[in-house]
């Protein structure tokens, strides 16, 4: 869950004004894609209070939710003592996968966004994981957004006040999720840890936290200490009050006559005190059991891997590994000396491996080895089954009618995979797949599509199927309740999987499932919280699994038959999850959370001598609702917002030009279709007040996988490099731009200009009235995996190729050829190696010149210091951290921004007309920020040109604010 501006349209805003589209600046970006892999037909529900956006296949689910959401909508008229100005707009995805392709939100969406409240025009975009109990909390966390928002708003305007001040993250989603939802017992289990560990924060010091789930839950706690000791009313007038004060802590002051500090820090003092004394009571993962040596801070989803040999006791696994802003499969083994870890796949770098989905997913290894995960593939998931032993992929198995798969398991004799999956609708079921034909031996399976021969069906969904084998789909679950984490019997006649039918208010239960006759069993009934992730053992007498019941999440084991009592395997000071017995059924291997890093941990134990506890069956509180909305949908109709009104500064891909202009954007609720109005003048450099009026209207459409853009434009001034002054030149024309995204990481892009432009000046000195139609097209990669920091690995690189044609005598006639490529890797631990080489040609009667210089290309001080019609430059760097997790105490504790190093080297040639110059640049700098924002950044650099020696022995300083490359 997460509040987001709006979409900011500054990509291609000037494209219909400015784009020359021949120039090789048009086409040097780069960025992964959001693909609109689905065409969906949308409709809508209205409210008194809402308008609920929604397609065909998931109007059952949207009906319940319409009525759940108006009844929270009327509620929090109450709790905020208002009522909001206008509808607000609610949008409606049946799955994750859905909601990452929206264009109601700017920009790549990823796994851990559960929602998404903007605040121009108040639209609340939510997903469905198959769990009405989470789709009901993430609804009314959203509306928390939307009507803290528009209250705001409502309270400024009302006493003829500026918003110049907006309270801070963790009272944003601290209140988000006080109204949304209970405290729990992961929310227990998560600050327990934080504030054993030494993790916590005071949320007026809590900067290292700021935007994490730990902000949010240390904020929900924050609310809860207050409205136990203060009331809730008091919460909600620090909104009303807003008005009284410039800033947030003296809002506070004014409510409850309390420093806002000295409050926070008796509230953590109290949070202390709770959690402190716990430590007596319960136990660490290191006084129980056996860490497995892992590198990274977060390791999910263990599971254990066969026995390398026959008698070898020895422990080997895989599971899901969090490094250098990816997602891997990793696997660990003894190697005589200790332990070896070896990644088998990368995630997020290739359209087979697009995501692993880490919190929602866990791989299954079967006894021969084979592992069974599922990943993203375009819009969809597909089924992998994977070679423990060398990493390749022996089966990719894809269904057109199945948006999300998870957890899989695999049932012995490798034939068959049960899983977890969710189609259009967003139900969240378990099926079955059948490989009759035995998995194949080739690892064709990690690049090819599924094949055509063989498919069958059953119950209604289609199979998937490669050329010579058969592949059976049937569904074993069809209802409306949330059934996860599927665990295939050893003996392939049960699978045990967690669900909500439970009718226990949301909370999940074990059941098992005969794979014979469908038979259905309850096998466990948690008195409060949740059962979920069972773990059969090797010899199938036992069922392990995780169990918030105690108040935290913990581990426990009962036997396979209904009616067996439930033993406690752990007290951990910290969440534990992700059970799966060693292979040898002697424990269990478990994550285990402590100070916010997740490690696999063994912990040997034997279920018989741990005490059985019976259950007996709670209340049954229902959990699927009951009402839904009953009126008529009225079909989708395009309705025009404002995106924003802003002034800014644009700068010319033909011709470098820049200037100030006034900028709109509007857009439709879905973000489909934007239009963009600029508008700018010239006279203050020129002096003809109605002659410099400049500005353009573009048009973009992104409802399908094709994005287009056309648009007009009427420019009168430019910069031009050649003289290095502004000059006035009118342009008039046209302008289509195209991009086509193949899958997250290509795409291919391409424009058109068509324009009239008065006294253009010619590279031979004329400036003659032409008529001009530039085009370009270009190939855009990019796998890079980022960090907070920067780049960390992976690859960028851009082809581009354009042509300007002079209609009116073939004068203008030029053309350009570019390429670039830029490359990042770990030569070891927390440095990164960062490579680019690019090359330019221009040619034809007006070739354009190329300039090198300046702080982003070659290194020197000068802008212009080379130039030619042809260029190539190279760079390389090396950056590392210098002072990290440093600590300011005034005004208030803050941490300081990482400052990094770097040393490089720089290379570039220039040619014309069989001229060459060349420099050499050798360096080193220090830097903050660097990663998604500017780097501040200070170089020492010497120079040569000759590449003999350096220029002179005192290095050149240079100063910038920029992207690092």
């Amino acid at each position: 869950m997460r509040l987001r501006l709006a979409p900011v349209l500054l990509a291609l805003t000037l494209s219909a004004a400015f784009a020359a589209c021949a120039r090789p600046a048009a086409a040097q970006s780069f960025g992964k894609n959001k693909v609109h892999y689905e065409s969906l037909t949308w409709a809508v529900l209205e409210t008194p209070h809402l308008r609920v956006h929604y397609y065909a296949q998931e109007e059952s689910l949207a009906r319940a939710l319409t009525a759940f959401a108006e009844s929270v909508a009327v509620e929090f008229d109450g709790r905020f003592s208002m009522k909001m100005r206008n509808k607000i707009p609610l949008l409606l995805y049946s799955t994750h996968h859905l909601f990452q392709q929206t264009n109601a939100a700017s920009g790549l969406l990823s796994e851990s966004v559960g929602g998404l409240t903007e605040l121009i025009k108040g639209r609340v975009l939510i997903p469905h994981n198959g769990s009405w109990s989470r789709l009901r909390w993430v609804t009314r966390h959203e509306l928390t957004h939307a009507y803290m928002i528009d209250k705001f708003g409502q309270v400024m305007r009302a006493h003829k006040k500026p918003p110049q001040w907006f309270p801070p993250l963790w009272f944003i989603e601290g209140l988000a999720e006080y109204c949304a939802t209970t405290w729990d017992a992961d929310a227990e289990g998560l600050v327990r840890d934080m504030v054993v560990s030494g993790a916590a924060y005071p949320m007026t010091r809590s900067e290292p936290i700021t935007g994490s789930v730990e902000m949010y839950k240390e904020g929900q706690a924050f609310l809860l200490w207050l409205s136990e000791r203060y009331g809730e009313k008091p919460i909600f007038d620090l909104l009303e009050n807003a008005w009284r004060a410039e800033d947030f802590e003296t809002c506070f002051r004014i409510t409850y006559g309390r420093e806002l500090e000295d409050v926070d820090l008796e509230w953590f003092a109290w949070l202390q005190r709770q959690y402190l004394p716990t430590v007596a009571r319960l136990t660490r993962a290191r006084d129980v059991g056996q860490p497995i040596p892992q590198k990274s801070r977060f390791n999910l989803g263990a599971r254990a891997l066969p026995s390398a040999a026959p008698g070898d006791t020895s422990v080997r696994l895989c599971w899901f590994e969090v490094a250098d802003g990816a997602v891997d499969l990793v696997m660990s083994e003894p190697d005589g000396k200790g332990r070896r870890e070896r990644r088998l796949l990368r995630g997020g770098s290739t359209p087979a491996f697009e995501s692993f989905h880490l919190f929602q997913n866990r791989p299954a290894v079967s006894a021969s080895g084979l592992i069974a995960l599922s990943a993203q593939i375009g819009g969809r998931d597909a089924l992998y089954l994977v070679d423990s032993r060398d990493g390749r992929v022996r089966e990719r198995l894809e269904f057109p009618e199945l948006v999300a798969i998870h957890d899989p398991s695999i049932a012995p004799g490798d034939s068959q995979v049960v899983f977890t999956a969710q189609d259009y609708d967003g139900q969240s079921d378990l099926y079955r797949v059948t490989i009759t034909s035995g998995i194949s031996q080739g690892a064709e399976g990690a690049s090819g599509a599924a094949g055509a021969g063989g498919t069958e069906s059953s119950h209604g969904a289609s199979g998937a199927a490669r050329a010579g084998g058969t592949r059976k789909l049937e569904r074993l679950t069809h209802d409306d309740f949330d059934d996860v984490d599927p665990a295939v019997s050893p003996d392939g006649e049960w699978v045990a999987f967690s669900s909500d039918r439970c009718e226990a208010g949301g909370n999940k239960a074990l059941y098992r499932l005969s794979l014979a006759d469908g038979r259905l069993e309850q096998l466990t009934f948690p008195p409060s919280g949740s059962d979920q992730q069972p773990a059969w053992s090797p010899d199938g007498r036992w069922l392990a699994f995780r169990s918030t019941r105690g108040g935290s999440s913990d581990l426990y084991v009962r036997a396979t038959t209904p009616g067996a009592g439930v033993r406690r395997v752990t007290r951990m000071l910290g969440p534990v999850t992700d059970p799966d017995w060693t292979r040898d059924g002697g424990g269990l291997l478990a994550t285990v959370q402590e100070r916010v890093t997740f490690r696999t941990w063994v912990l040997r134990f034997s279920p018989d001598t741990l005490a059985e506890f019976p259950e007996t069956r709670p209340p049954v509180v229902a959990v699927l609702p009951d009402v839904v909305h009953e009126e008529p949908p009225q079909r989708y109709q395009r309705r025009l917002g404002i995106d924003l009104i802003q002034n800014g500064i644009g700068s010319s891909p033909s011709f470098n030009s820049t200037m100030g202009f006034g900028q709109m954007a509007v857009s439709d609720v879905l973000g489909n279709e934007q239009f963009v109005f600029t508008l700018s003048n010239d006279s203050e450099s020129f002096g003809d007040f109605w002659d410099g009026w400049e500005g353009g209207v573009t048009y973009f459409n992104q409802a399908q996988r094709l994005n287009y853009g056309i648009g007009v434009f009427r420019l009168t001034s430019l910069y031009d490099p050649d003289f290095e002054l502004l000059r006035r030149e009118k342009r008039l024309g046209i302008v289509g731009v195209a991009s086509y995204p193949f899958s997250l990481f290509d795409r291919i892009e391409t424009s058109v200009e068509i324009k009239h432009a008065s006294h253009h000046l010619l590279r031979n000195g004329s400036a003659p009235t032409v008529d001009l139609v530039s085009n370009y097209v270009a190939f855009v990669h990019d796998n890079s995996r980022w960090t907070w920091d920067g780049p960390v690995g992976g690859t960028r690189f851009n082809l581009t190729a354009g042509m300007t044609r002079d209609m009116s005598g073939g004068r203008g006639d030029f053309g350009t050829l570019y390429s670039e490529v830029r490359h990042y890797r770990h030569p070891f631990r927390s440095a990164v190696l960062s490579l680019r080489a690019s090359g330019m040609h221009n040619f034809g009667r007006d070739a354009q010149r190329v300039y090198l210089g300046g702080p982003t290309r070659i290194r020197v001080t000068e802008r212009r210091y080379l130039a030619g019609l042809t260029a190539g430059t190279s760079s390389v760097e090396l950056r590392f951290p210098v002072v990290r997790g440093l600590v300011l105490a005034v005004p208030a504790p803050w941490q300081f921004p990482t400052i990094h190093g770097a040393v490089f080297a720089d290379g570039a040639r220039a040619w014309e007309y069989g001229e060459r110059t060349e420099v050499g640049v050798l360096g080193w700098g220090v830097f903050l920020g660097g990663g998604f924002m500017p780097a501040i950044r200070w170089n020492w650099m010497w120079t040569t040109t000759d590449f003999q020696k350096f220029r002179s022995a005192a290095p050149d300083h240079l100063f910038s604010i920029a992207y690092n490359f």
